[in-house]
């Protein structure tokens, strides 16, 4: 597997930045986070996440950003050879 720890400030991108891709991962917010994903399509979804959540996140394009008042901290756990 490869790890990456993502650190966040408010406003600032979450995981990458502006519009980037991953393949499949695990994702792990290690702090409460409110998020802002954008897909390729231009879908937006609002999050509010809990430190501890965690949810698989199938390959994809998007733009994520903290919209939260607070820095955000992640992990992606990536399968390594995962499409």
């Amino acid at each position: 597997v490869k790890v990456t720890e993502f650190h966040s400030l408010p406003g600032d991108d979450a995981c990458g930045v502006g519009k980037h891709r991953h393949k499949e991962r695990l994702v792990i917010a290690i702090t409460d986070a409110s998020i802002k994903m954008t897909t390729e399509d231009g879908k937006s979804q609002d999050l509010d996440l809990k430190a501890g959540t965690a949810f698989w996140g199938g390959t994809e394009t998007h733009m994520v950003v903290n919209t939260g008042k607070q820095p955000a901290k992640f992990y992606a756990v990536e399968v390594k050879g995962a499409k």
